[in-house]
């Protein structure tokens, strides 16, 4: 069997774990019960995902990482799907004592993507290190993505309404906090230095660079105008647009608050750094931290769109009828051009690198 097969095959082992779990009572009352059941299964899931590697051998130890967080990506969509009343009779008994506010609009749509998109995203990297193939591109969108996730879920968990439900498996998510920081500054150091210089050449005579100039800076003023919305600023900008477009800023559970204070002390400085790089090409950071941003933005906008439309958040807090089709435009812009943004930077960098090969 090959090892990324068994691996793929390991993570499935979430399903039929967590059926047998919500059978046992004393996890239905019990927080610490669940929270030391947690502690024991997940060094269990690396001990055997070393054993199905033996023959393959991983020199990079990211493989047991990404191994492990596969298989709690599974967890997270069975959370997800329990959560929203598609399955039942899985695990109920760690959204009543495990992490309550997984329950909200925000808590399905965080771990929608995590047993989807971050799921996709460690079977390619897992496959890679069984290959001997670089997935450093890869790991740099997934930085990208769970960093956003984590920075504005756990400090959400405390400083929204289920603050005094915080319970010990909280302390679960702490491997999501130290290993994506790590993985991400060896990615960023493991850039290849290129030589020789760009030609500077005028903006406009770069129109896709224009374009994405053009985005850049009406994202900054959008990020200003939900950041005061978020802060509930008197500002008449800021009022129109909370009522009209986008009441789920003041939703007590918190997280699409903390979502504009991200946007508005970590993006724009990302936004003006990378006008500054567009208007005068040439810096080497560029696409690798366009592929973080990238990745951010998918995390950040999939999960304040479900949020911000799921029937889970109270039905004030909802995009009114009437501004959806701009609530849409205005998001789903925010989440494709990113995505473009990183595909132009990316593209640039690799032929550079190209024609510096074949010099």
């Amino acid at each position: 069997m090959a090892t990324a097969t068994g691996i793929f095959l390991l993570s499935l082992t979430a399903i039929p774990v967590t059926y047998t779990l919500n059978t046992v009572q004393s996890f239905s009352d019990d927080h610490r019960a669940v929270f030391a059941v947690g502690c024991l299964i997940l060094p269990i899931i690396v001990m055997l995902a070393y054993l199905i590697s033996r023959s393959a051998k991983p020199k990079d130890w990211f493989f047991y990482m990404f191994s492990l967080f596969a298989w709690t990506s599974v967890i997270d969509l069975i959370l997800a799907l329990s959560a929203d009343g598609i399955i039942a009779n899985f695990i109920e008994f760690y959204l009543k004592e495990g992490e309550p506010y997984l329950n909200t609009a925000y808590g399905l749509m965080i771990n929608y993507w995590d047993g989807s998109g971050h799921y996709f995203m460690y079977i390619m990297m897992i496959t890679a290190i069984v290959w001997n193939e670089n997935y450093r591109e890869v790991g740099l969108y997934w930085v990208g993505s769970i960093m956003n996730s984590i920075v504005v879920f756990m400090p959400g968990n405390v400083l929204g309404k289920y603050g005094t439900e915080v319970r010990s498996s909280y302390f679960l998510n702490v491997p999501y906090v130290f290993l994506p920081v790590y993985a991400g500054y060896r990615f960023l150091h493991e850039r290849k230095p290129t030589k020789g210089s760009v030609k500077p050449s005028s903006i406009f005579s770069r129109p896709i660079d224009l374009f994405f100039v053009f985005y850049l800076v009406a994202a900054t003023l959008l990020a200003f105008i939900r950041f005061m919305a978020a802060l509930d600023s008197p500002f008449p900008l800021a009022q129109m647009y909370l009522k009209e477009y986008e009441p789920y800023l003041h939703d007590p559970v918190a997280y699409p608050k903390l979502q504009m204070l991200v946007f508005w002390f970590y993006y724009v400085p990302y936004y003006a750094a990378t006008i500054w790089a567009l208007l005068y090409p040439g810096a080497s950071w560029v696409s690798d931290w366009a592929l973080i941003h990238a990745g951010a933005s998918a995390q950040a906008q999939i999960s304040h769109i479900g949020g911000s439309l799921h029937s889970n958040t109270p039905y004030i807090y909802r995009v009114p009828e009437e501004g959806q089709t701009v609530f849409l435009i205005i998001n789903l812009t925010l989440l494709v051009v990113p995505q473009l943004l990183a595909w132009r930077c990316y593209s640039v960098a690799n032929g550079k690198a190209s024609k510096n090969k074949d010099e």
